[in-house]
């Protein structure tokens, strides 16, 4: 394990280190499917502050697209969403710290949080 430190006066980079939430923009890319090598496709997910989570997807057209909620779960951030243009529900869940700029995390159907892919997303 290595430990790194930085005594410079004009760090700018002191923002993330409040992030007690994932609250915010985060971007990244989706897997279907929990192996290796799988179609991935780019996605954007915004977790708000009243609970609610947008998910973009990389064409910006309804069935890319998704809403609903979000929550912390533990140590984790779990949300439950649906795309316009269909009627299954999904859901989500990855390990969140406070102030970290990466989740990686998997994706179920319904209520269910993993089985149908993986994912790995930075805080923008």
């Amino acid at each position: 394990m290595f430990f790194i430190t930085s005594c410079s006066k004009n760090d700018d980079n002191n923002n993330n280190q409040s992030n007690t939430t994932p609250q915010g923009t985060w971007s990244g890319t989706g897997q279907y499917g929990t192996s290796g090598g799988n179609p991935t496709y780019a996605f954007t997910v915004t977790f708000n502050a009243n609970g609610t989570v947008n998910i973009v997807g990389n064409n910006n057209v309804a069935i890319d697209n998704a809403t609903g909620t979000w929550q912390m779960v533990g140590d984790s951030v779990r949300a439950y969403y649906t795309y316009a243009a269909s009627s299954a529900n999904y859901a989500l869940a990855a390990k969140y710290t406070a102030g970290a700029n990466v989740m990686v995390g998997t994706i179920g159907l319904g209520t269910v949080t993993s089985g149908v892919g993986i994912f790995s997303i930075s805080r923008q």
